[in-house]
């Protein structure tokens, strides 16, 4: 059981710490070939796969509890955002601007982040149950390539239109959306075969402990 708990903290820990760097780097804009993305792209699927890992092996409820502390990770780091943007700098500090640049994400943008991540990371969790629920098919591999791509496209449709909706055209929009979906799909599913051997590693090292 202690290593179960290790594994678990681990999880946790690496899950929480995507979601922060995924919050910090989300303002700046890259190009991948033709498509324009935001730049946590990169990193914000492995989000979704390390909770598949919680889910398939700690069960629905604990991969529940670790998205509410992402959660509420995620509001301590707004709070302090703020108080990085406001308290005065020290006369000798120069770089006051670099950090207000950085942390100075508009109302909307954070509140269409909470909503996207709270949709998607809900959603990833029903959908990577569902064909084990309705077929009994416990193919990790399968599992989250299947609620990848639905919960990205959850994901992708959420975060643009809340955060850009009326400050650009529909076509700009669906643009946004359908690159968002593409990358983060693409990134998720080679990230499942390495979902699917971390979860057959944590249970036979929990069947060989116990």
């Amino acid at each position: 059981m202690e290593k179960s708990q290790e594994r678990l903290i681990l999880l946790t820990g690496l899950f929480t710490a995507v979601i922060i760097i995924s919050n910090i780097i989300a303002g700046k804009l890259v190009n991948i070939g033709p498509f324009v993305i935001t730049l946590s792209v990169l990193i914000y699927p492995l989000s979704f796969g390390i909770s598949n890992i919680i889910f398939e092996v700690y069960g629905a409820n604990m991969a529940k509890k670790v998205i509410k502390v992402g959660f509420l990770a995620s509001l301590i780091l707004v709070a302090y955002s703020y108080l990085v943007i406001f308290y005065p700098p020290s006369n000798i500090f120069n770089k006051n601007d670099a950090y207000v640049i950085v942390f100075n994400s508009t109302p909307r943008i954070i509140l269409a982040s909470f909503l996207a991540y709270l949709s998607a990371q809900y959603t990833n969790i029903w959908a990577f149950n569902l064909p084990k629920k309705l077929f009994n098919y416990g193919n990790v591999t399968f599992r989250n390539t299947f609620s990848m791509i639905i919960t990205q496209f959850v994901d992708s449709i959420v975060f643009v239109v809340v955060s850009f909706f009326g400050s650009y055209d529909l076509n700009v929009l669906f643009n946004m959306i359908l690159s968002q979906y593409i990358v983060k799909l693409a990134l998720s599913i080679f990230n499942s075969p390495i979902i699917n051997m971390s979860v057959k590693k944590i249970k036979n090292e929990f069947a060989f402990e116990e």
